[in-house]
């Protein structure tokens, strides 16, 4: 595997580590954001070694993992709003919501993928630099895997009550918000938006497997 494959698949299990963690705070105490990825990353690790055959044989199984790990520790709201942009602002009620639900399962696809394709790797983390009484957080991080070089991936994380949610990731410096952000303007431009969410179903659609994809029956179903 050359670099360029090790950094993707170390990238969405990078990005994605951060979501797989079911926050569990004591009473009257967040949790440190610091620790909610590093457990996040032996969970995934426990979910690879347990039940890997499993995970390569069932494409279905696949995406109710990512379903239900990934997506209650992510506000997917406020990514997607950042992501349009102003387009966000400018779009109706049902454009934000059809758009919401498909970049959800295009970033449920893209986790199920690199489940499917991961191998040895551990996360390193700095000292943290959480400030008290702090509102957001900056969460750094090193990707490693054998035969690769480390990827620096830094989380962007704020206190929704007593829960951290990440709403922008950074991989070597480069904002996964702006990458998609850039991608989906030039849809945006030629199709509108109305466009762009019919862009990502039919590609979300050819993806997904016919059982097993909740994302997929949920967007459908509004």
């Amino acid at each position: 595997m050359n670099r360029t494959n090790n950094r993707k698949s170390a990238v969405i299990i990078g990005v994605l580590s951060v979501c797989l963690l079911m926050c569990q705070a004591a009473v009257g105490q967040p949790p440190d954001p610091q620790l909610q990825i590093q457990e996040a990353s032996n969970r995934l690790r426990t979910v690879l070694q347990q039940d890997g055959e499993l995970l390569m044989q069932d494409p279905g199984y696949v995406y109710r993992v990512a379903d239900e790990l990934l997506l209650p520790n992510i506000d997917m709201e406020r990514m997607s709003s950042l992501v349009l942009g102003r387009h966000w602002r400018e779009a109706s009620s049902h454009q934000k919501q059809a758009f919401s639900a498909e970049f959800t399962r295009l970033l449920v696809r893209s986790y199920s993928a690199v489940i499917q394709e991961s191998g040895k790797w551990e996360v390193r983390f700095p000292p943290s630099r959480l400030q008290p009484d702090s509102k957001r957080t900056v969460v750094q991080s090193e990707v490693i895997r054998p035969g690769a070089q480390p990827v620096k991936i830094d989380y962007y994380m704020y206190l929704n009550e007593d829960q951290w949610l990440a709403y922008d990731v950074k991989i070597e410096g480069i904002s996964l918000v702006t990458n998609y952000r850039s991608s989906f303007a030039k849809v945006i431009r030629q199709k509108g938006i109305d466009g762009l969410v019919a862009a990502l179903q039919a590609k979300n659609d050819a993806a997904a497997p016919k059982q097993g994809d909740r994302v997929a029956l949920n967007s459908k179903a509004r």
